[in-house]
């Protein structure tokens, strides 16, 4: 074990820099995770460009990350389920387990939620964090650690279909082909989705989404989408894109909302939504689907070689963060390794 933790901090002033602090030490039902591989968030750029993402606001120091894959280097007292040694992804949001959100399962909902990475909570972007037990999963060895950190947001797009209410054959409109899109456009397929159109301003991302089954791409405007969409997946977090969901929705559809707008506030033609009767469904996060996420990725239905475009070195984060940040283009999705 090494014997100091780099972390990377940012703070409010959107200065990224590599400090060395201490190695934690877990607590009882803890783990201390040698970090492997941190993916970059459409989140931790936001925090980074802008300082605040939603009612989250950078106003001192953290630690940023949460799409992170590692390997278990100690146990604290009373810890049944892990050993030094074995590969892991944590899933990032530590809930209370003990509220009416919790007990029902929806313990993304949980008011007291602790999640890595929304300020001031410090994230995984650091040599070594310790975790709840019980927000920790093995990976098989047949999937790569650089892989096994897209876990995080594959979760995402894995629970956005169980939030869709999947019918086999139904047919799908995935607005945006960044990194949640393309995933939430193989999630849809391995879980029975029929015809996927997927729409994007970026011509590159939907040659990726023909690759990774797409029956259908399209820039914005160029085919007429109305009433199409058996289910609509908003995944750009685009404020213009989410005010025209509900026209591309068929009568009796859903339309969800998975990507987080740019904007808090967005108008929405609330009669089209009422005339054609259609669900419209928000995703916070995920719960109850990391282990899918982890089989998908295994079992290949969930692909990431095409999503990871660029690969840095820890010492390399802050040119990794500055790529990401100034270079969407050309990135969908940057992998640090440590």
């Amino acid at each position: 074990m090494s014997a100091t933790n780099r972390c990377l901090f940012l703070d409010a002033e959107h200065n990224l820099k590599i400090e060395k602090k201490e190695i934690p030490k877990p607590r009882q039902g803890e783990v201390l995770v040698k970090i492997a591989a941190n993916g970059i968030c459409g989140s931790d750029i936001h925090f980074f460009k802008d300082g605040r993402l939603g009612n989250f606001i950078v106003t001192e120091p953290y630690i940023p990350g949460h799409e992170a894959s590692g390997v278990i280097a100690a146990a604290g007292e009373g810890v049944k389920r892990f050993s030094e040694g074995d590969r892991v992804v944590i899933e990032p949001g530590f809930a209370c387990g003990r509220c009416e959100f919790c007990r029902s399962g929806k313990y993304n909902l949980c008011p007291d939620v602790v999640f890595l990475s929304a300020p001031p909570i410090n994230g995984t972007f650091c040599d070594y964090v310790a975790v709840q037990e019980s927000f920790v999963f093995p990976i098989p060895e047949s999937l790569s650690l650089a892989d096994a950190a897209m876990a995080e947001p594959v979760a995402v797009a894995v629970h956005a279909m169980n939030r869709a209410r999947m019918k086999p054959g139904c047919t799908g409109i995935i607005v945006g082909a960044g990194p949640i899109g393309l995933l939430t456009l193989q999630a849809f397929k391995a879980a029975g989705g029929g015809r996927a159109i997927c729409i994007d301003i970026i011509e590159k991302r939907l040659s990726i989404a023909k690759q990774l089954g797409a029956d259908e791409i399209c820039l914005p405007g160029d085919t007429p989408l109305q009433n199409i969409g058996d289910i609509v997946f908003e995944t750009a977090g685009s404020a213009k894109a989410t005010a025209q969901l509900f026209d591309m929705a068929r009568h009796g559809g859903r339309v969800v909302q998975v990507g987080w707008p740019d904007s808090n506030r967005v108008e929405l033609d609330v009669a089209a939504m009422m005339e054609k009767e259609l669900d419209y469904i928000g995703v916070n996060r995920y719960a109850n689907v990391f282990d899918t996420a982890v089989t998908w990725l295994s079992d290949g239905r969930i692909k990431t070689e095409e999503l990871i475009t660029h690969r840095f070195t820890f010492e390399q984060a802050v040119d990794a963060f500055n790529w990401a940040a100034n270079n969407p283009r050309e990135t969908i999705k940057v992998l640090v390794e440590n």
